[in-house]
Order: C-alpha cells, then sequence, then structure tokens
C-alpha cells in the first residue's frame, strides 16, 4: 500500500512540476515561425527563426578571401536566434515567391547572410507553413535589403529546421 501512494505521490509532483513550464513556453515567441502583419506593398511576416552554431561545430561555412570561414548566427543551428519583417513578392516562376528582409542591418552588417533550409509556421493558419530553401542571401545594391528566392508554401513542415 505504501508503494502504491509513493508512486502516486510521484507522479502527482512530475505532472505539477511539468505544467508551469509548458505555460511559460506557450507564452514565448515560437522559434521558426511566421507572423502575418498587414503591409502596404503585399504580404509581409513578421519572422522568427532559429540558426547558427559555434565556431567548434563549423568547418567553415562561408568563403571570405579564398578561405572558408565560421561567420557568428549563420547558417545551420540554433544557438542564435533572429526576428526581423519579410515582404513576400510573387515571381514568375509558379508557386515559387520572392522575399526582401526589410531593415538591411535586422539579420547581420555582412554584406552576405547563409541562410539555413528552414520551415517557418504560420501563427493562426490552419497548419501553413512559409519554406525558405538553403541559401546565400547578398543585399540589393538599391535599398541595401537582403533578397531571398525560391520561398513557398506548404501544409507541412518542408524543412527539420536543424
Amino acid at each position: 500500500m505504501k508503494r502504491i501512494q509513493i508512486i502516486i505521490l510521484v507522479l502527482v509532483l512530475c505532472f505539477a512540476c511539468s505544467k508551469p513550464e509548458n505555460k511559460e513556453i506557450e507564452k514565448k515567441s515560437t522559434p521558426n515561425s511566421a507572423q502575418m502583419i498587414s503591409g502596404a506593398k503585399g504580404p509581409s511576416y513578421s519572422i522568427s527563426v532559429t540558426l547558427g552554431h559555434s565556431a567548434s561545430e563549423c568547418s567553415g561555412c562561408v568563403m571570405s578571401g579564398g578561405t572558408c570561414t565560421h561567420v557568428d548566427c549563420q547558417g545551420a543551428g540554433s544557438a542564435c536566434a533572429a526576428k526581423t519583417i519579410m515582404q513576400i513578392s510573387d515571381t514568375e516562376e509558379v508557386n515559387l515567391y520572392f522575399g526582401t528582409i526589410s531593415d538591411p542591418n535586422e539579420l547581420t552588417a555582412e554584406d552576405f547572410f547563409l541562410m539555413p533550409n528552414r520551415s517557418l509556421y504560420i501563427m493562426g493558419s490552419n497548419g501553413e507553413f512559409i519554406n525558405i530553401p538553403e541559401q546565400m542571401l547578398y543585399r540589393d545594391e538599391e535599398t541595401g535589403n537582403f533578397m531571398i528566392y525560391d520561398i513557398f508554401f506548404s501544409d507541412f513542415q518542408m524543412f527539420e529546421n536543424k
């Protein structure tokens, strides 16, 4: 009888301890997500992404000055978090879209940004995702904004976000 009471007590304590932690997580912004916002020039999203890894986990991600080097908070991984606004535009390709990061220095002060594969859950949707394939982003010469190519939408997560 005592053994059953101890097991029940342990189970109750385990579940009681985990509930507040789950509620706290719900209040935070969800990593790798997008929230649609009204944009003057078309659909825009506030996006939150995890990316980057430590230098010790990198064999050289970006070619700079003829050598592969590590750049903090770029590429695959989840060591860093970034939040920015992305405006979506149509392209000539069916079901592929073009994105523009509205703040030129939001992601980095560099002239390039190694964007990892990311599937961003669209908050408030019925399970839709914005999918961004891995690519090197470069700044538009006139605006200085980063440009993202080959964005597509789906009702499932295309990339693992690792």
